[in-house]
């Protein structure tokens, strides 16, 4: 089955007074159709840089090298013109901290609606069908929604909301950017309902960004666990949580509450002064001199000297 997301030996990095900062290196991932693919990691590490990347949205000045097939066509080399036919209709972006990917001045009916017309997808009657459907769909007094503001709705709510947005263009990619951020243990369970969904055809995939390992247990078929913006071990969710390799796969289990909360010593380095060699050597009890010298390869799924 063709793939519908390749990213190969992608490397992103911003400028910066004495330099530029990497903020990705060398990640090379794939995602099929009715596939979810977890990127998980501590806060700081690219997850949402690779997610920017692929929807073209990061700052001028950015550096991007690699290649980023969507559909077999390299997407970083089209004009924004064109990026703009593909995002939202494409390939959908549900955003952390949903009240700020609302407009707060703009009727949330014709935030919904706007959407289906600029992309074509049908007339506006119908268009507003479509949105109140959905929003009913999702639990939601629909009339009332479509006549609100985003700020008359709490978090959760929000959250549908962006989420109905999305579905409503039928994207074949879906990019969740830590969707579950300052969301209580109902909205959570909720969201991770809907993202359900977005999968469930087999014709959609879902990259999922997110710090929360529980919740990439229990949605993603693959995880790739990413420290200071290389990937360090990947694979099938499955295998991966019960059997990791990687020191710092380990560590993350490890500082799971229902795993004893014991967290990884030290601290992540800043990207504008990351180690000679292995990443994660000045914090890993298993180093040794060639870690702190030569950076490793990903292989058969983990970049480790020591596993």
């Amino acid at each position: 089955m063709k793939n519908i997301l390749e990213m190969t030996d992608l490397s992103v990095s911003f400028p910066a007074p004495k330099g530029r900062i990497p903020a990705v290196r060398n990640l090379s991932l794939s995602l099929a159709p009715g596939e979810c693919l977890a990127i998980v990691g501590e806060s700081g590490c690219g997850k949402s840089v690779v997610a920017q990347s692929v929807m073209r949205l990061l700052p001028s000045g950015t550096e991007i090298i690699g290649r980023i097939s969507y559909q077999g066509q390299d997407i970083l080399h089209l004009s924004e013109r064109e990026m703009e036919q593909i995002r939202g209709q494409e390939i959908g972006m549900v955003f952390q901290s949903p009240q700020r990917a609302l407009n707060p001045i703009m009727k949330i009916g014709k935030q919904l609606i706007q959407p289906q017309l600029i992309h074509g997808l049908c007339s506006e009657n119908d268009a507003e069908l479509r949105a109140k459907g959905v929003l009913q769909g999702l639990g939601l007094d629909a009339d009332w929604v479509m006549a609100a503001y985003p700020w008359m709705c709490s978090g959760g709510m929000c959250q549908r909301i962006v989420f109905a947005a999305v579905s409503l263009l039928h994207p074949n990619l879906v990019i969740a950017d830590e969707p579950t951020k300052g969301l209580d243990a109902a909205n959570v369970t909720d969201l991770e309902a809907m993202l359900s969904t977005v999968t469930a055809g087999k014709r959609t995939g879902l990259l999922l960004i997110t710090h929360d390992m529980d919740v990439a247990s229990r949605l993603s078929n693959r995880i790739a666990v990413m420290y200071c913006g290389m990937i360090v071990e990947e694979g099938e969710t499955s295998t991966v949580l019960s059997s990791p390799k990687h020191p710092y796969t380990r560590g993350l289990l490890g500082s799971l509450p229902k795993n004893g909360f014991v967290p990884i010593p030290g601290l992540s380095p800043a990207l504008t002064d990351l180690p000679e060699g292995c990443v994660f050597h000045p914090r890993c009890r298993f180093a040794d001199e060639k870690c702190r010298t030569d950076i490793p390869d990903l292989k058969d799924g983990v970049r480790c000297y020591q596993c």
